[in-house]
C-alpha cells in the first residue's frame, strides 16, 4: 500500500520554520518512509513569510511541492500564512494560530479550518521560540489519531534525544507541550 502526505508549514524568519521541517524528514526517515523538504523565503531572512513543503511516502517521490494539494497545512504567522495558502484543497485540513493569524476564513475556502493556540501555548509556558517544535508535537498526535500515516513514538524520540546537548531538554518539553494541545483539543478537531 501507498502511503503518500503533503504537509505545508508557514511562518515567518527566525520561528524555525524550516527547522521544523527538517525535523520531520529525519522522523519520517528514521521510520524507513521517502521524504522530501522544500524551503520557500523571501530575501528578508528575519521576519519575512516563509514556508515549507514535507513530502512523506512509501514510494519514491517525483515531485516535492504542495501544489493546491496539501494534506495538512500548519501556520502559525500572518505572512507566511497569505503567502503559503495556495497549497489549500478540499481535503486540506488547516492548523492556524488562532493568537497570529487573523481571519483566515477570509483566505481559506476549501477544506477544514482549525485554529489553535500554538504561539499563545509557547508563550505562556515562556518557551516562545520553540513554537516549532510545538507544532511537530501536535502532528505528531494528530497524525497518530488520524491514522493518516505511521510514525510511531520511538522515531521522534530517536531524533529528539539525537539533537545538540544544550538544546535537547527545551525540544523534547516543547515537543510534549504540543502533543499535551492536541489531546486537550481533540474533541473540538472530531
Amino acid at each position: 500500500m501507498n502511503e503518500k502526505l503533503k504537509i505545508r508549514f508557514s511562518g515567518r524568519g527566525g520561528q524555525g520554520i524550516k527547522f521544523l521541517g527538517s525535523v520531520l524528514v529525519r522522523v519520517a526517515m528514521a521510520a524507513n518512509y521517502y521524504a522530501t523538504l522544500t524551503v520557500d523565503y523571501t530575501p528578508s531572512v528575519r521576519g519575512g513569510p516563509i514556508f515549507c513543503d514535507v513530502i512523506l511516502n512509501t514510494a519514491p517521490i517525483s515531485y516535492p511541492f504542495c501544489d493546491k494539494d496539501a494534506d495538512i497545512f500548519i501556520a502559525i504567522d500572518q505572512n507566511g500564512f497569505e503567502r503559503a495558502s495556495e497549497c489549500i484543497y478540499e481535503k486540506t485540513h488547516s492548523f492556524i494560530d488562532e493568537h497570529t493569524i487573523a481571519n483566515p476564513e477570509e483566505i481559506i475556502q476549501k477544506g477544514i479550518i482549525h485554529r489553535v493556540p500554538i504561539t499563545r501555548r509557547a508563550d505562556e509556558k515562556k518557551m516562545p521560540k520553540s513554537a516549532n517544535i510545538v507544532c511537530l508535537g501536535f502532528l505528531s498526535e494528530y497524525l497518530k489519531e488520524s491514522g493518516k500515516i505511521d510514525l510511531k513514538e520511538e522515531y521522534y524520540d530517536q531524533v529528539l534525544n539525537n539533537m545538540p546537548k544544550q538544546f535537547r531538554a527545551i525540544n523534547i518539553q516543547s515537543y510534549q507541550l504540543g502533543q499535551a494541545l492536541y489531546q486537550e483539543l481533540i474533541n473540538k478537531f472530531q
